[in-house]
């Protein structure tokens, strides 16, 4: 996740969005989804956070039909998107003029499609973030539900949309940045940013939580306010890093992880 948010800055510093920062995410995505692959099971990992279709899916032993199982899923989902999304679209459009106009203005369509689209497309996901965040059992597999959402989000789904355009134009353009968008990706890095930096000390507090929410909940409101807040992270972010300066301890661990147990066998071969 903090690999991929200071990626953006390059992103900003170039005002769009090109194939080769595609290539770039995708690389970093499949790079993150390698390292989870070679993580043993834990022994403590608690069985109970699977449930339904998940629990299915992992108890599959034969590698290739969990691959074409999960495959299936993801056609299916692709296939759902392009026969509705057109009508999800206008559907959110209509309903901003008509309940939203009067309190957000011009803007109400923009909110409509920015923040309550993402919110039911990811309400499923959340449900279940929230379920598991009622016991103390499972309060980190959720925390750890939406930070591997937002490393998909900040590398696969961005990589997309280059990718998407050459497909559709026959060509490699570029995605032009206007003002707006380069506001919105720049609250986005810092968003990030501020919640990578939260998490340098392995721990998760209340603060962090109050923090977030907060200022989440100004930009969604003043959308005016967006360059603002997304300063306001990062300076948070940095006091973050000062304030837990001597209980830092996620870089160690990751090294501790990537060498004795995403790449055991490498570090074995050379020694």
């Amino acid at each position: 996740m903090l690999g991929s948010s200071l990626y953006y800055v390059w992103i900003l510093i170039e005002g769009s969005l090109t194939i080769l920062d595609s290539v770039v995410l995708v690389g970093v995505f499949a790079l993150y989804m390698w390292m989870l692959a070679r993580l043993p099971h834990g022994r403590d990992e608690p069985e109970e956070a699977l449930e339904g279709p998940v629990k299915s899916l992992a108890e599959i032993k034969s590698n290739g039909r969990k691959i074409a199982a999960i495959a299936s899923i993801f056609l299916f989902g692709a296939l759902t998107f392009v026969l509705i999304t057109d009508s999800f679209v206008e559907s959110l459009q209509h309903i901003a003029q008509m309940f939203l106009e009067g309190l957000l203005g011009t803007s109400a369509v923009f909110f409509t499609i920015q923040w309550v689209a993402p919110v039911l497309s990811e309400f499923p996901e959340k449900v279940t973030a929230f379920n598991w965040a009622r016991q103390v059992k499972l309060a980190p597999v959720a925390l750890l539900n939406f930070i591997s959402s937002s490393v998909n989000e900040l590398t696969a789904l961005v990589a997309l949309i280059p990718i998407v355009l050459a497909i559709s134009s026959g060509g490699l353009r570029a995605v032009p940045l206007d003002h707006e968008q380069w506001i919105e990706v720049f609250l986005t890095m810092a968003q990030s940013l501020y919640a990578g930096a939260a998490l340098f000390d392995l721990s998760y507090d209340t603060q962090n939580a109050v923090v977030l929410l907060s200022l989440w909940t100004v930009s969604t409101a003043i959308i005016e306010s967006r360059l603002v807040i997304g300063v306001m992270f990062l300076i948070l972010a940095l006091y973050e890093i000062l304030r837990e300066r001597h209980r830092i301890t996620a870089f160690r661990a990751f090294h501790q992880t990537l060498y004795q147990m995403v790449l055991p066998e490498e570090t074995s071969d050379r020694q």
